[in-house]
C-alpha cells in the first residue's frame, strides 16, 4: 500500500476556483473557439492532393475534441452518484478514470506526430512513394493515429473504480499486477511522449530548416501554400475566393514576355522565395510548443513513477500541468491560421471589406449634406 500511495492520491478541492482554475478555464474557452474556428476553415479548404489537407484537419479536429474535454472536464466534476448503476459505472470507467481526457491528448500527440511525419516525406522528397501510394499512406498514418491514441491511453481503465463511492478520488489498487502495469505505462507514456516523439521532431524541424538553407537550384514545392477556399455561387463568396485567389504560373510567364524588363525582377524574386517561409513549416513552432508545454507534465509524472515525489490531483502543481497542456490546445489554432496563406488572407479580405464598408457610410452622409 505504501509503494502505490507514492505514485499518486487525491486531495478535495475545496477551494475552487482559484487563480489556477480561472487561468485554465480562460485557455479552454480560447482554445475552443480558436480551434473550431480553424476546423470549420480547414474544412471549407480544398486541394490537389488531399492527404496533407486531410491530416491536418485530423490534427485541428483532435486539438478542438481537446479542448472541449479539458472545459467539461473543469467545469464538471462528478462527484455524487445518480444511483443508476450502469451509468455511474460508465462515468467511473470512462470519466473519473481521466480516460476520455488523457485519449484526447494522445490524439493531439499522435496526430502532431504523424502529420510532421507526412510533411517532412514530401518536403525532404523522402523516396517512401516508390514503396507504398499516397492514399495508402493517409490510410496507414489514420489507423496509427486512432490505434496509437486508444492504446495510449488504455491503461487508464486501471484506474477505475466503480464499487468505490468516490470514485474520482479512490486509493489506489493493492492488486500488485495492476500497479505493475500501471507503473509500466507511466514509463512507456514518458518514453514515448517525452523523448521519443521530441527528438524525431526536433530531427525532423533541423533537416527542413538545412534543407531550406541549403538548397541551390530547386525550390521546395509546398502543397499547403496551394489550398484554396471553395467558390460558392453567392457573389460574396466569390469576391473572398478572387481575393484570396494567387496568380498562376501562366499569368507570370504572359507579363515577363509582355514587359521584358519584368524578366529580371522575376528571377530576383525567384532567389528570395526560395527561402520563404511555407505553411509546411508551421510542424517547427507546432513542436516548439508541444515540447515546452508537455515536458513539465512529463518530468512530473516520470519522477511520481520513480517514487521520488507524489502526483496529487487538484494541486498546484497538477492545475499548473494542466495548464501548460491547455496552452498548447490554444496554440494550436493560432499557429495554423497564420501559417496557411489562403487564412491569413482573410485578415485582409475583412479590412478591405471595412475599408469598402465605413468609404460607403462616408459617401452616403456626404449625399444626404449636400442634398
Amino acid at each position: 500500500m505504501e509503494a502505490s500511495t507514492k505514485l499518486w492520491s487525491c486531495r478535495v478541492d475545496s477551494h475552487w476556483p482559484d487563480g489556477l482554475d480561472i487561468c485554465e478555464v480562460t485557455l479552454s474557452i480560447f482554445g475552443l473557439i480558436g480551434n473550431f474556428t480553424v476546423t470549420v476553415l480547414l474544412f471549407l479548404l480544398r486541394s490537389k492532393n488531399s492527404e496533407a489537407l486531410t491530416l491536418l484537419r485530423v490534427l485541428s479536429f483532435s486539438s478542438l475534441m481537446s479542448t472541449f474535454v479539458e472545459f467539461v472536464h473543469d467545469e464538471v466534476i462528478p462527484n455524487k452518484s445518480t444511483g443508476n448503476v450502469v451509468f455511474d459505472g460508465l462515468v467511473c470507467v470512462l470519466w473519473s478514470s481521466r480516460f476520455l481526457y488523457w485519449y484526447s491528448k494522445a490524439h493531439v500527440y499522435h496526430s502532431l506526430f504523424y502529420f510532421t511525419c507526412n510533411r517532412a516525406i514530401d518536403m525532404l522528397n523522402i523516396r517512401i512513394h516508390l514503396i507504398t501510394t499516397k492514399k495508402q499512406r493517409l490510410t496507414a498514418f489514420l489507423l496509427l493515429i486512432f490505434i496509437s491514441s486508444f492504446l495510449s491511453a488504455a491503461p487508464q481503465f486501471l484506474l477505475a473504480q466503480p464499487h468505490v463511492p468516490k470514485c474520482a478520488c479512490a486509493l489506489p489498487t493493492e492488486n500488485f499486477a495492476i500497479l505493475s502495469m500501471i507503473y509500466a505505462h507511466v514509463f512507456l507514456w514518458v518514453a514515448i511522449f517525452g523523448v521519443i516523439y521530441p527528438i524525431i521532431l526536433v530531427y525532423i524541424c533541423i533537416a527542413l530548416l538545412l534543407r531550406l538553407r541549403r538548397r541551390e537550384n530547386c525550390a521546395l514545392v509546398d502543397e499547403l501554400d496551394q489550398l484554396v477556399f471553395v467558390k460558392a455561387r453567392s457573389s460574396a463568396s466569390c469576391i473572398i475566393s478572387d481575393a484570396l485567389a494567387v496568380s498562376s504560373p501562366t499569368e507570370a510567364e504572359a507579363s515577363i514576355i509582355n514587359n521584358p524588363r519584368a524578366a529580371t525582377t522575376s528571377r530576383s524574386k525567384d532567389v528570395s522565395a526560395r527561402y520563404v517561409w511555407s505553411a509546411s513549416f508551421c510542424i517547427i513552432p507546432l513542436s516548439a510548443a508541444y515540447i515546452v508545454t508537455f515536458s513539465y507534465d512529463a518530468t512530473y509524472q516520470f519522477l511520481s513513477a520513480a517514487g521520488q515525489i507524489t502526483y496529487v490531483l487538484h494541486s498546484p502543481a497538477q492545475k499548473f500541468s494542466h495548464i501548460l497542456l491547455s496552452l498548447f490546445g490554444s496554440m494550436v489554432p493560432l499557429i495554423l491560421f497564420f501559417h496557411i496563406p489562403a487564412m491569413r488572407s482573410l485578415i485582409f479580405v475583412v479590412i478591405v471589406s471595412i475599408g469598402k464598408r465605413c468609404r460607403s457610410v462616408r459617401s452616403t452622409d456626404v449625399g444626404d449634406q449636400l442634398t
